[in-house]
């Protein structure tokens, strides 16, 4: 075998962890954008498109998964196939840039690039944010090879390829603006330069060329230009990533150290830390005038980063990318070029080593008081592995096994990652579904989590002729359909739901002895209940109390500040109440409300609340009697508040035997804020419900 050829392993390995990470720690799906995708691309074959949806947009990812499902059918294997080849073809991309500068730095920067966890974990995901990553990687890969390997020659056909790759990365997703503070870096120091002037002509008359063609085809298929855009507009909602409908502070927050918080304890920072402390040299500036291939992924890599943070994704308001790491994967592969040059430079020669070390302690510190798990699995072993390494002469032996020890660190969290998906066992839950729902005769309708609906429908083909499956929230009891009803519980697809066990359906909770249990398997916490029998509250329950505090009136067994009622923010009606710490508590003596022995007493609540910042304010049903508070919950309420100086429902019930209701006692609920920032609530309510016990199986784990 020719030295060169050996070049190729790296690759090879690194395509074969792809494949054994797919086989062996694949966990099937969201349950949301991806099912959305499925169904679409299902639907296209049957030549069925919807454009009022902005996903249908998204043509490079519908289009190759339609293929693939139009060749394999419908399954997991053809919706990962599309994503595993993209992953592939970036990982080729960033062989093909090393390939030359020797063996070691290619198996490094293969390694930054497919034992990060976040790529591959998305390697195999029908979603559009691995097809993006590459899109953007071929953009600034083009712009290289024709900079640094081809000597500005073939200048047409690099415009036209660089021109297709950004309209495909515009196609796949709008979160491509990103890179176009790097793009217009590149042109701007070219024409500093003037150096590559017909590339950038070329390629202004090529993108005017092709965008004109793209809305031509957008209003040939859908009769108007910018549906797209209306699209978007009409499919968007208010969320935590709202930037410009919530309060600046929020806003600081987010380009201050919210982004760079995620980097690190998400684990992408890896690459990063070598960049940076490369920063620190003071020759590192020379680097933007992108002089040569280092100098020019150096650049592009802080460029990107600066970007990631501080670059708008909207046209008429400030509005930074939200935080999640899935919309960063491009990132990756880019870093993973400069960065193994760093290291490879500090493995040989020790290089920027103090400022590697300074830089990877600091992260290490960061990491350990927002997330320790990122902390002791790769930062903390990191800076150990470069401290020791400082320690010791460059020998050819310490070198390798730096190597090798660098490979383990940053592949434990692929491991974990494997474990866990050993642990979920999606393929069985599947099989699950398919024995005992899908394969069932007669007309079903299939009650569950709204993941679970999705997943159903798609293992279905999308075509449920005999089952119906609809969510929790979709559920209308009807006592005169006689229609076959099965309840499936999933602990799995209901956490992927966002769904707490407190949160499910009163019937949901429990089913109860009176149910057939068609199946059930603890290890996985699934069960499946043919139901002739809904425990519901409002038609099996006997109501005892109802109260509402609308904060307009004096409201009996309210204890509250008037001081606290304001006009200035109100839900509903004129008033609302304001608090730091406490807000108004609802106070009862539940000894004293008729109620049988051995019930179900169901507390439930409702209240509309306004937070102008993050909180760990929770919901407090507390039971006391003159001695200590024998019953005490408290239900988190962050997760309503999808984004801040809004108005958002928070709903909460809680179950306590009757039997365990003493003499002497009160009910108290109430908002508590620890963090004592101001709040607002409105319309609270509460109702409290006598139930029959039922027997309980499964999903308690919350």
């Amino acid at each position: 075998m020719r030295k060169n050829n050996y070049n190729y392993i790296p690759l090879i390995i690194s395509v074969l962890i792809l494949l054994v990470y797919h086989i062996f720690g694949y966990i099937g799906h969201f349950g949301y954008d991806d099912m959305h995708y499925a169904e679409i691309s299902a639907r296209l074959l049957n030549g069925t498109i919807n454009f009022n949806d902005h996903f249908s947009f998204r043509f490079p990812l519908i289009l190759l998964t339609s293929l693939s499902y139009f060749i394999f059918g419908i399954s997991d294997f053809a919706s990962s196939l599309p994503a595993l080849i993209i992953s592939v073809l970036t990982l080729i991309l960033v062989f093909d840039i090393l390939k030359k500068e020797g063996i070691k730095q290619l198996i490094i920067g293969l390694s930054l690039v497919v034992l990060s966890n976040w790529y591959i974990f998305y390697s195999d995901k029908l979603m559009t944010d691995i097809y993006l990553t590459f899109f953007v990687m071929l953009s600034v890969y083009i712009i290289y090879k024709y900079k640094f390997s081809y000597k500005n020659k073939n200048t047409v056909i690099y415009s036209a390829l660089f021109v297709l790759s950004l309209l495909l990365g515009f196609s796949i997703k709008g979160t491509v603006v990103l890179t176009f503070p790097l793009l217009i870096y590149y042109f701007i120091v070219d024409i500093r330069f003037k150096r590559d002037i017909k590339f950038w002509k070329f390629t202004v008359i090529f993108g005017i060329v092709v965008l004109i063609f793209y809305f031509i085809v957008v209003w040939a298929l859908t009769g108007d230009f910018l549906k797209r855009f209306d699209a978007i507009a009409s499919n968007s909602y208010l969320n935590l990533c709202s930037y410009s409908k919530q309060p600046f502070k929020i806003l600081l927050k987010r380009i201050g150290y919210e982004f760079f918080s995620m980097m690190i304890y998400q684990m992408i920072a890896t690459g990063f830390i070598f960049v940076i402390a490369s920063v620190f040299d003071k020759n590192s500036f020379k680097h933007f005038k992108l002089d040569n291939a280092y100098s020019f992924f150096w650049s592009s890599s802080v460029i990107l980063l600066l970007s990631s943070n501080f670059m708008t994704i909207s046209l008429t308001s400030y509005s930074p990318m939200c935080i999640d790491p899935r919309h960063y994967l491009f990132l990756i592969p880019v870093v993973a070029i400069p960065a193994s040059s760093l290291i490879i430079k500090f493995i040989e020669t020790k290089r920027f080593g103090f400022h590697i070390l300074a830089v990877s302690i600091v992260i290490s510190i960061i990491s350990y008081f927002i997330l320790k798990e990122s902390f002791w699995q790769l930062y903390f072993p990191l800076t150990v592995l470069i401290g020791v390494y400082i320690l010791v002469k460059p020998k050819p032996v310490f070198q390798n096994l730096f190597l090798a020890v660098f490979i383990i660190i940053i592949g434990v969290k692929l491991y974990n990652m494997i474990k866990y998906a050993q642990k979920i066992k999606y393929n069985e839950q599947k099989r699950i579904v398919y024995d005992n729902i899908l394969n069932k005769k007669g007309d079903y309708t299939v009650i569950t989590n709204v993941v679970q609906k999705r997943l159903c429908n798609y293992y279905a083909g999308f075509n449920t002729d005999n089952i119906k499956f609809i969510s929790y929230d979709q559920f209308v009891f009807d006592s005169s359909d006689i229609s076959h009803k099965i309840l499936l519980l999933n602990w799995y697809s209901r956490y992927l739901s966002g769904q707490d066990y407190s949160e499910l359906p009163y019937f949901a909770r429990n089913a109860g002895s009176n149910n057939k249990l068609i199946y059930e398997n603890k290890d996985l916490n699934i069960a499946i209940y043919e139901m002739s029998d809904f425990n519901i509250p409002e038609i099996n329950g006997k109501k005892l109390f109802y109260s509402l505090n609308d904060f307009e009136n004096n409201t009996k067994y309210w204890k509250q500040n008037d001081n606290n009622i304001t006009d200035k923010v109100k839900y509903s009606g004129d008033k609302s109440y304001g608090f730091s710490e406490y807000s108004a508590t609802f106070q009862y003596p539940i000894d004293s409300m008729v109620f049988s022995k051995n019930k179900t007493l169901l507390i439930r609540c409702n209240l509309f609340c306004n937070f102008d910042n993050k909180t760990d304010a929770k919901i407090v049903v507390s039971v006391e009697d003159t001695v200590n508070s024998y019953f005490w919950k408290g239900i988190s309420i962050s997760k309503y508040i999808r984004a801040y100086s809004n108005w958002w429902k928070v709903p909460c019930e809680v179950e306590i035997n009757s039997n365990d209701i003493k003499k002497g006692s009160v009910l108290k609920i109430y908002l508590w804020n620890a963090n004592k920032k101001t709040a607002y609530i409105d319309d609270f309510k509460i109702e409290i419900y006598e139930l029959e016990e039922r027997n309980r199986k499964l999903e308690d784990r919350d």
